[in-house]
């Protein structure tokens, strides 16, 4: 009986197993990319392997193929899934078969006899690199749901192969959208992100944003890459800030993503943002005791994977920038031709025309020709008028006024057509940009070094700081920030915003408070101050905003540094009576193009030595021959007493006509100096 009831379970078993199986296939269906590409449903097919699991993702695939996919692409669907299936029952008693590079070998071979008869009829290389990288993405699924399956308990399964499945499955729940682009099940994705975030170290939770938004870009390619920034940025802030507080994690989430959307308008921003918000919330409607169950089964899975962790961020980074980098240089699609108005109000109007086989038949060289003279003038005044057309068209054209009217709509349109393309090839090219940046910055994350114990003593030094604002206003729109990192560098860090005031001093605020987090995060100073210029050009779109940046990082072992500027004032090196001025040619940060790097130079300081970094307000390039015959005159020890001199004859040589802010940086001779922020 004991047997008996043995064999019943093992077959309930099964047969729950390869249900799942066909569920998850029908599922993935749906996750279509490029267009009508089903890669995860082929893939957890091949991933199945032989037998009822396989046949029962084979139907789940060609079913759910039926139901979410147009008969073109559900058809090829159905044919790479049926011949996965035929060939892993023929090869599954074969040693070949249990090799490592098989299953994405036979998946990539058998997905490619498919699709490139289909691809050899389009004749276009875009296509054909399209299908590629679905072929690739077919591969890489397959690979990662086998994983999983074999794998007894899922939550020992490697943890990257577990995100690609887990990717697949919400790309699927997320593609139904509604008219306002809102997408429900896209609320799964941004829950995905903030867990992954509340739970994870900071490295493996922005690897793990990045790639849940690339999967929801690829299954909606008119969005431009929106989502793997936008989770990006959000995992990032609340990794860095949440503290085990679900409060200030879903609080950092929400302004992030805020902020990434609230610039981007109507049509794709507010959509975003309500899914960001829409997942906030339900995070925080999580129970905490579930909360604290996830976290206990998956610390054992965080602690295995910490030793390869940095390879593989290495490795999701350089993916990113190659994905990304293939599609930006893609070539766009050739400009309109204006021949298409003349083309569709002769549609319109000349039809049914008496005089039509004369015009378009007989004398279609002069037609041509008197269509071909008025098209710049057209152009040029966004409108036709019955002058631009040579007077032996216009006589002989029996309806000419409704022509003209017909010509003048097919003008608006085309005009309307022509300006919506150059804005989105503006923002397309901005975004692969910004997906760049975010590459170099998980790649810069990865490769830093963990801080190691001081090998030697470090420097001492003293700062000053001194401020005025502007005559008139209560607070000055320049900031500073003095700080060190955990690798042994002292940051010295000011901005001045655009104008002064209040308003002034929110956007230089903000500069220094997201170069100091990047910064403290252990990301580089150069790959994060083109981040922050990229986000200010995004932000100056709408406020009219900039604001300069200047930034020191110096070595408190060697006294070596970088010095970097966005549009800043000049900075003063003193040593003795000797004076070097470091001036700064690029514009301010959200002026300066997103691509442009910071202006740097390398500074060593020497025992002794002072380092002077100030706003506009106070000197330029233009008028500094006081402050360098000050500085040059200066013999103190007291870097605040400096700074208060440097503002008293600013007073004297500039007025208190803008910010001013002065901030000195003084190295002493001995190693007895307590070192002073």
């Amino acid at each position: 009986m004991k047997r008996i009831l043995t064999a019943h379970r093992e077959a309930l078993a099964r047969v729950l197993v390869c249900l799942a199986r066909a569920l998850l296939s029908a599922l993935l269906a749906g996750a279509q990319v490029f267009g009508g590409y089903a890669p995860f449903a082929v893939g957890s097919v091949g991933a199945a392997g032989p037998g009822w699991e396989g046949l029962g993702a084979l139907v789940g695939a060609g079913l759910g193929a039926l139901a979410l996919l147009d008969f073109p692409h559900a058809l090829r669907t159905m044919a790479c899934s049926v011949l996965l299936f035929t060939a892993n029952n023929a090869f599954c008693e074969l040693a070949v078969y249990r090799r490592r590079w098989f299953l994405p070998a036979l998946t990539a071979a058998l997905m490619l006899a498919v699709e490139a008869i289909y691809v050899l009829r389009a004749g276009s290389a875009a296509e054909a690199a399209l299908c590629l990288t679905a072929i690739l993405l077919a591969a890489v699924f397959a690979v990662c749901c086998r994983l999983v399956y074999e794998t007894p308990e899922p939550r020992r399964a490697q943890p990257l192969a577990s995100l690609v499945v887990l990717t697949g499955v919400l790309t699927a729940i997320s593609a139904p959208e509604l008219p306002n682009g809102f997408a429900p099940g896209r609320i799964a994705s941004v829950l995905a992100v903030l867990l992954l975030a509340f739970d994870r170290e900071l490295a493996a939770a922005s690897a793990s944003a990045l790639c849940i938004g690339l999967a929801m870009d690829l299954a909606a390619p008119d969005r431009m890459y929106l989502h793997a920034a936008c989770y990006g940025l959000g995992a990032l802030l609340t990794a860095l800030t949440h503290r085990g507080s679900r409060v200030r994690a879903a609080a950092a989430f929400a302004l992030g993503s805020a902020a990434f959307c609230l610039p981007l308008g109507a049509r794709t921003g507010v959509p975003l943002a309500y899914e960001c918000l829409a997942g906030t919330l339900v995070f925080l409607l999580i129970p905490n005791q579930a909360l604290r169950s996830v976290h206990m089964q998956n610390s054992a899975a965080v602690a295995a994977a910490d030793s390869g962790l940095r390879a593989r961020l290495r490795e999701t980074a350089e993916g990113l920038r190659e994905l990304y980098d293939s599609v930006a240089r893609a070539k766009p699609a050739p400009e309109e031709n204006p021949a298409v108005i003349f083309d569709r109000a002769a549609e319109a109007v000349c039809r049914d025309c008496p005089l039509r086989g004369v015009c378009w038949e007989r004398e279609y060289n002069s037609t041509y020709t008197a269509l071909n003279d008025a098209t710049a003038a057209m152009l040029q005044n966004a409108r036709g008028r019955g002058e631009d057309f040579p007077s032996y068209f216009s006589a002989r054209c029996i309806r000419f006024p409704s022509f003209l009217g017909a010509v003048n709509a097919e003008l608006h349109a085309y005009l309307l057509r022509r300006r919506y393309r150059a804005q989105l090839e503006q923002a397309y090219a901005r975004s692969a940009g910004q997906y760049a940046q975010l590459s170099e910055l998980l790649a810069q994350t990865a490769e830093r070094p963990a801080a190691a114990a001081a090998s030697s003593a470090l420097l001492p030094y003293r700062v000053g700081v001194a401020t005025r604002p502007r005559n008139g206003e209560a607070v000055s729109g320049d900031s500073v920030s003095t700080f060190e990192t955990p690798a042994g560098e002292l940051c010295l860090l000011l901005s001045d915003g655009m104008g002064s005031g209040e308003g002034a001093r929110r956007e230089s605020a903000l500069a220094v408070r997201l170069t100091e987090r990047f910064l403290r995060a252990g990301v580089d100073a150069r790959p994060a101050l083109r981040t922050l210029n990229s986000a200010l050009n995004l932000r100056a779109e709408r406020s009219d905003s900039f604001t300069t940046v200047d930034l020191l990082t110096l070595s408190l072992r060697s006294g070596e540094g970088e010095l970097y500027k966005y549009g800043a004032a000049p900075s003063y090196i003193k040593r003795g009576e000797r004076v070097r001025r470091v001036c700064c040619s690029t514009l301010p940060a959200g002026l300066a193009e997103e691509t442009q790097p910071p202006e740097a130079t390398h500074v060593r300081l020497e025992g002794g030595s002072y380092f002077i970094m100030l706003t506009d307000g106070v000197a330029d390039d233009t008028d500094d021959a006081w402050l360098q015959k000050l500085l040059a005159a200066w013999e103190g020890d007291d870097p605040q007493q400096l700074v208060s001199a440097i503002l008293a004859d600013s007073f004297e040589h500039r007025g208190t006509g803008d910010d001013a802010l002065a901030l000195a940086l003084y190295l002493p001779d001995g190693t007895q100096t307590p070192r002073e922020v």
